[in-house]
């Protein structure tokens, strides 16, 4: 059988022409989204680069500021290099206070026993975050170290908001993919590439505890006992355990020196704690605390303490800190914030703020100072709350009330002034013989009343209160007189140009030749003053007068006669209605 010749294979179809320009069409494709991909990712490294940092949540607060408490720290550290230094350290305002504010963003510093200080940030949504770290002994390096870590505490507390507003702060970059070649070939049709997985979101990480606080009556390092005894430093119990020792009860003859106290300690001399007091010390000489005191110290002599919460009852009292409770003795001073009273016969605080201060001589150098109460008080700071003495002096800008003999206020009071002698640079009320308002009133009056008598004089003082001086002369009569006026009056405005002034005043009339008293009025009126033009007023008004005299003629000083204030007709004292009648010069 003859096999026919089998014609050759045909080559591999190469397609048709349409088939490859959508091959090479669909390859240029893929090229170029890789390069449009890779253009994409140049574009946005560049500008993360150069793009300037978005106000994120992740930057501590400027605009609102941040308060600092200083809660005991060691006495070295001065709070407002502290706070000069966080300040600086964070680009914002920060503010010694008292306490923490809610919703305000806040750093505490709490010294502890052992000389490391804490350091917490509460944040404005209440947060909180703190770190224990030992600091420098020399204050300046200490001051920046604290400020170091108050921004990374701060830093810390807004990247965690930041991711608690979906705004996380920036993560390491993923792996690079492999930027996906041309295909050499079109997949194969059997082998679907399969869809990409959904990416799980990531957990969010959760901020690491912080470390547990150590105790506040403990002193790592030091040997807690429970009793000790001593005639004077390593004479006594102290031969054999030493001074770096903490001790819950502590007798000690001439002098003891410890540590710490975590309990009570009696001394008929002097009582000495390097480190902190979480008790009592009591004592004949003095108790001295070199750290932060937490109870009691009483003496006969000399207290002081580090910073204190509690009580210091003593001749001499002395906190080189802030001081939370009282100091009672003969002289107190508190190199700090008070929140509390000192009570004696001289007191002195120079802080941030001070609460209270009764004694015979209160000195406050303090931003705030609520109440002094003695017999002279002097407070220099920004504002003064209430002064209650013989004298008072407030050298600040703001005041709020003084009450006394003498009460000086060179900046504005808020609420009023009351004493024999008055001087403020403004005031709405100053109510006293004498007001020197520096920013108040002055005015020039002339004025004439029905007998005949002609004043000109002064009437100065505060936005709604004003002395009177005057000098006159009365014209008829059976002989002329001279006249003294003395009053004071408060004004109502009742418009722009008018106003309403009720005043009392006392005018003495006396003879010329000898200046002795011929009688004395005393006088109420009310006047209705209109401005004219701006340094110019009218005002006139009734009222009421009652003379006194050693004899009824010159007791009849009205001219249309006076009515006796006793039975008989020939009383030395009358009076009748009158009429004010003057001009104002402003």
């Amino acid at each position: 059988m003859n096999t026919p010749a089998l014609a050759p294979l045909p080559a591999p179809p190469r397609g048709s022409p349409r088939r490859d320009r959508k091959t090479s069409a669909r390859g240029a494709g893929l090229r170029a989204g890789v390069l449009l991909l890779h253009a994409l990712a140049a574009a946005g490294a560049l500008a993360a680069v150069t793009a300037p940092p978005a106000p994120a949540l992740a930057e501590e607060p400027s605009a609102a500021g941040v308060d600092l408490v200083v809660d005991g720290a060691p006495w070295t550290l001065d709070p407002d290099a502290v706070r000069a230094a966080i300040g600086r350290e964070l680009g914002a305002d920060v503010t010694l206070a008292r306490a923490a504010t809610a919703g305000r963003s806040t750093l505490v510093l709490r010294g502890e026993p052992d000389g490391r200080v804490t350091l917490s940030h509460s944040a404005a949504d209440g947060r909180r975050i703190e770190r224990t770290i030992d600091v420098p002994e020399d204050p300046d390096r200490a001051a920046e170290a604290i400020a170091l870590l108050a921004g990374n505490l701060v830093r810390d507390e807004a990247a965690e908001l930041a991711a608690a507003l979906g705004k996380r702060p920036p993560e390491a970059p993923p792996a690079a993919q492999p930027s996906p070649a041309a295909p050499s070939a079109p997949p194969a049709a059997s082998r679907p590439t399969p869809p990409p997985r959904a990416a799980r979101p990531a957990k969010a990480t959760r901020p690491a505890p912080a470390p547990p606080e150590p105790p506040r009556c403990a002193l790592p390092g030091a040997k807690a006992v429970r009793f000790g005894a001593d005639v004077f430093p390593y004479v006594g119990t102290s031969t054999f355990d030493g001074t770096n020792v903490v001790r819950r009860y502590s007798l000690n003859l001439i002098a003891g020196y410890t540590a710490g106290v975590a309990g009570l300690e009696l001394g008929v001399g002097v009582n000495i704690a390097s480190s902190f007091l979480c008790g009592a010390q009591l004592s004949s000489g003095a108790n001295l605390v070199l750290g932060p005191a937490r109870g009691a110290q009483i003496t006969m002599g000399l207290n002081v303490a580090g910073s204190l919460r509690g009580a210091q009852v003593g001749s001499f009292n002395v906190a080189v800190g802030p001081v939370t409770g009282a100091q009672g003795g003969v002289f107190n001073v508190a190199v700090g914030p008070v929140d509390g009273a000192q009570l004696g016969m001289a007191n002195v605080a120079a802080g941030a703020a001070i609460d209270l201060q009764i004694g015979v001589a209160n000195v406050a150098v303090s931003d705030a100072t609520d109440v002094q109460v003695g017999v002279a008080n002097v407070a220099a700071g920004k504002s003064t709350g209430t002064q209650i003495s013989l004298t008072n002096v407030a050298a600040g800008e703001s005041t709020g009330t003084q009450i006394g003999l003498f009460n000086i206020a060179t900046g504005k009071v808020g609420g009023a002034q009351i004493g024999l002698v008055n001087y403020a640079g403004d005031s709405p009320f100053s109510l006293g013989l004498f007001n020197f308002i520096r920013n108040g009133r002055l005015h020039v009056d002339v004025w004439g009343l029905e007998s005949g008598i002609v004043v000109a004089g002064v009437k100065h003082g505060s936005d709604h209160f004003h002395n009177i001086y005057g000098i006159g002369l009365r014209t008829i009569g059976n002989r002329p007189l001279l006249v003294s006026a003395l009053g004071l009056g408060g004004r109502i405005s009742i418009h722009q140009r008018a106003y309403v002034d009720l005043d009392v005043l006392g005018y003495t009339l006396h003879e010329p030749s000898t200046l002795e008293s011929a009688a004395t009025i005393a006088q109420a009126r009310a006047l209705l003053g209109f401005r004219l033009f701006p340094e110019l007023a009218i005002f006139g008004g009734p009222s009421f007068n009652v003379s006194f005299s050693g004899t009824p003629k010159d007791a009849q000083l009205s001219p249309y006669g006076s009515a006796p204030l006793g039975s008989d007709v020939t009383s030395t004292e009358r009076a009748w209605p009158g009429l004010v009648l003057g001009v104002q010069a402003f």
